[in-house]
């Protein structure tokens, strides 16, 4: 498989390739369908362009992104709802040569199939968040997507259990690179959910279905497990279970196995600029209980560095993550001074995760633009949340950093609760797990959290005189 168009052309014609809650098409349906739009999109705008498609969880999109590639141009999918001037600068930063919406088949249902594929282009760029405020383009090369898709699908068993059921957005690389474009590399089926706003109807659906793989992220499992408290879901046919996005609360585990109990369970790590995938650890490996996120998967190599000379770190000290294999990104579309900062001079992509290796398994610490000092000590706000998320009155928590006259920074906690609990109870139950210095003094109530679609943490959002998330101080 040089190109993901490639392995349309080898799938089971009559298998269904893509399935909505308004059609579907088989993979003889859909590389006809995506013909005719590469020849509608060749025959507006050429090949060897960038084309902005408005992403939905919807049959049109996937098909649409598709015969972007076929017309030999590059998709840049972004959030069907994204603001206008965000909009106006990806045009501009991609040099976009048009805005789109999924086309109907009413849009192209008179044109002759063609295919313009070029290897040579990028098969896709995703614009994901950059510390500087704007979004940066991240390059997904032909090549990447095909390690990616082989090495997933290998570690995954995609091809043992060749069905998905895709909740998360497209617009994002987790669901649309390692769900959508595997699933469719080895001829699975891949059913598109609008959103997950009723577990209850989604999981009849995905047993009616017999889907066999679901990924989510911590926020979609909380929302799985509350429910599940309040009402039993089962969801027998899924085979593989993901978690990625963040860190996952392991104190949820057992309830998670109870609604599916037939599912081996994964936690991954990775970023945009792995197209998506870095590492990750089964629940059968012994150390899957610890805070790791595993080893690399197949022709990744990590290390862990100093963030200024990026020299190796000894074993078990921290530094931040670095990354090279045929999944990472040649850089930043049009971008090339935020390119070059962001590799080592051995060729490694720098993460800006801090981490730590231990035997062979990787730990993340936090995001290197996360950490503030106390007294001079760094404090990674993941560390103090993942104690904080043990306790037995606490759901979720966020650590942020606030000033201090006497020590620079200090830490408080943002916490939503399983039931109520004093401040003096927090702290002892943070004593002897974490140093003296990482123990939040101040504690928050919150109804609700600020997420971003993917459902990570937005932490720079919380503030503790904002009556928007934060309900009362503990006392």
């Amino acid at each position: 498989m040089k190109m993901l168009l490639d392995a349309l052309d080898t799938a089971e014609p009559s298998r269904l390739a893509l399935v909505d809650r308004h059609e579907q098409v088989t993979y003889d349906e859909l590389r006809r369908q995506v013909g005719k739009i590469a020849a509608v999109f060749y025959g507006k705008y050429g090949d060897g362009q960038f084309l902005v498609l408005r992403a939905d969880n919807h049959v049109r999109f996937v098909v649409s992104l598709l015969g972007i590639m076929a017309s030999g141009n590059t998709p840049v999918p972004v959030a069907h709802d994204l603001p206008d001037e965000d909009i106006e600068y990806i045009v501009s930063k991609s040099q976009a040569v048009g805005v789109i919406e999924p086309l109907a088949v009413e849009a192209y249902e008179t044109s002759t199939p063609e295919d313009h594929r070029r290897p040579d282009c990028p098969a896709i760029v995703m614009f994901t968040s950059g510390t500087t405020g704007y979004p940066k383009g991240v390059i997904i090369s032909h090549a990447n997507l095909r390690h990616s898709c082989q090495t997933i699908a290998d570690y995954l068993h995609y091809r043992e259990f060749p069905s998905a059921a895709v909740v998360l957005p497209l617009h994002y690389s987790y669901a649309l690179l390692s769900q959508v474009c595997c699933q469719l590399s080895i001829g699975g089926t891949v059913s598109l959910f609008e959103n997950f706003r009723n577990p209850i109807k989604f999981a009849r659906q995905v047993t009616e279905q017999q889907l066999q793989t679901f990924c989510g992220v911590p926020s979609t499992y909380q929302a799985l497990t509350t429910l599940h408290s309040l009402s039993p879901l089962e969801l027998p046919t899924v085979r593989v279970l993901c978690s990625a996005g963040a860190a996952m609360n392991h104190a949820r585990l057992r309830e998670i196995q109870t609604i599916f109990p037939n599912a081996m369970f994964f936690n991954n790590y990775g970023m945009t600029e792995a197209a998506p995938r870095i590492a990750y650890i089964r629940d059968d490996d012994p150390r899957f209980g610890e805070p790791t996120c595993g080893k690399p998967m197949a022709g990744v190599e990590i290390k862990v560095v100093d963030s200024e000379t990026h020299r190796t770190v000894p074993e078990g000290e921290r530094g931040v993550l670095v990354v090279k294999g045929p999944n990472i990104t040649s850089g930043y579309l049009n971008d090339p001074e935020l390119t070059a900062a962001a590799f080592t001079d051995d060729g490694y992509l720098i993460s800006n995760d801090l981490a730590y290796l231990d035997q062979g398994y990787l730990f993340i610490c936090g995001r290197n633009d996360d950490v503030f000092n106390v007294a001079g000590e760094k404090v990674a706000p993941l560390e103090i949340e993942r104690s904080l998320n043990h306790l037995p009155e606490v759901d979720m928590s966020a650590v942020t950093g606030i000033a201090d006259e006497q020590r620079g920074m200090v830490p408080v906690a943002f916490v939503k609760l399983k039931s109520p609990v004093a401040r003096d109870q927090l702290i002892a139950g943070l004593d002897g797990h974490l140093p003296a210095v990482k123990i939040p003094q101040r504690y928050f109530e919150v109804r609700e959290f600020p997420m971003t679609a993917n459902g990570k943490l937005r932490r720079h959002v919380l503030s503790v005189d904002d009556d928007s998330y934060v309900v009362r101080e503990i006392d």
